[in-house]
């Protein structure tokens, strides 16, 4: 693997890929993605005109979906804009992915349909975890948009206050 290089493989559950995928997609869309979530993470610039090859294999009993994308480099610039960030052991973890801009948020807002078929809004970090969540559901997709409008337009002036057990 060349310096410009970066290879990570993660086993997890839909919820975490997803969040993985979406982080890829929102960092594709501003323009670069960042691999990894140390500061020797490789940060990825990407053009307005990608190439996407979507291929699904079917092989005994194992499936697979890759996503290749491709683009054309600019021969004045690497656009990679980080050193080697290989994993020393193959037991140590790989976080992976991101939108780069570093004035932007370290999470995203996530609206969704719950099990039991009612909206619910949470603010997932893009390392995966949930660091708040709507705490109610809403019978309408309208309804929890407008709880989690609510959210982000009162809490930015929000008092804190520490409270005793």
């Amino acid at each position: 693997m060349s310096r410009d290089d970066y290879e990570a493989e993660l086993s997890a559950g839909r919820e975490e890929i997803a969040s993985i995928l979406s982080g890829v997609a929102e960092g594709i869309r501003t323009g670069a993605v960042r691999l990894g979530d140390s500061p020797d993470a490789v940060t990825v610039d990407t053009p307005d005109e990608l190439t996407l090859e979507i291929e699904l294999e079917t092989e005994d009993d194992e499936m697979s979906l890759e996503l290749e994308l491709e683009w054309t480099v600019s021969s004045e610039a690497s656009p990679v804009s980080s050193l080697d960030v290989t994993p020393e052991s193959e037991d140590e973890e790989v976080a992976l992915l991101g939108a780069t801009d570093g004035a932007q948020s370290l999470a995203r807002f996530e609206v969704y349909r719950a099990r039991d078929e009612e909206w619910r809004w949470r603010l997932r970090h893009r390392n995966g975890n949930i660091i708040a969540s709507s705490g109610e559901g809403y019978t309408r997709k309208h309804n929890a948009l407008k709880g989690l409008r609510s959210v982000i337009a009162n809490s930015a002036d929000a008092e804190i206050s520490e409270e005793t057990c």
